[in-house]
């Protein structure tokens, strides 16, 4: 009986064990919120999207879109980024580009959408990209044309499309 008894206990461990390794940071929820003005809008999916090669820059251009597919009004951030490579949005801390030939951790514009008619254009602040692995934490703290203050945090994947 108490061989019965070390064995079952040895199994519940191994169960145990395994429940927590296979909930690693590859099961990360893909979550966030960006804020215009008091309005707060879910954001539940990331993408990144190659743009090509920039001759200017000697860069890469990535479009990051942040938006809610879900949701049946249509709401998102897009941003344009310069990056050194095509796969992979690097850590830094982004600013926006001033035409002054400094492209090293810019993006070229950024912009929120509601729906057909709302939207604006960032024209001053900071996205600061965080990457581990596969998981990215963003947060996005500009203001647009009109003066809004724009704010996002997102948590989680990223899906690239070269």
């Amino acid at each position: 009986m108490k061989r019965f008894f070390t064995h079952l206990s040895l199994i519940i461990i191994a169960v145990v064990t395994l429940s927590f390794v296979s909930c690693g940071e590859n099961d990360f929820p893909d979550e966030g919120y960006f804020q215009i003005g008091e309005t707060v809008y879910n954001i539940n999916e990331a993408s990144l999207t190659d743009l090509g090669y920039d001759e200017e820059s000697d860069l890469y251009q990535l479009r990051l879109t942040l938006d809610n597919t879900s949701h049946n009004d249509f709401h998102s951030i897009n941003v344009l980024f310069y990056s050194e490579v095509n796969t992979y949005l690097p850590s830094a801390i982004y600013t926006p580009y001033l035409y002054d030939n400094d492209f090293e951790h810019k993006f070229k514009r950024g912009a929120w959408l509601v729906g057909d008619t709302e939207g604006g254009v960032f024209v001053a602040g900071t996205i600061k990209v965080t990457k581990s692995n596969e998981k990215y934490i963003i947060h996005i703290n500009c203001k647009d044309i009109n003066n809004n203050n724009v704010k996002a945090d997102y948590e989680g994947r990223i899906q690239v499309r070269i």
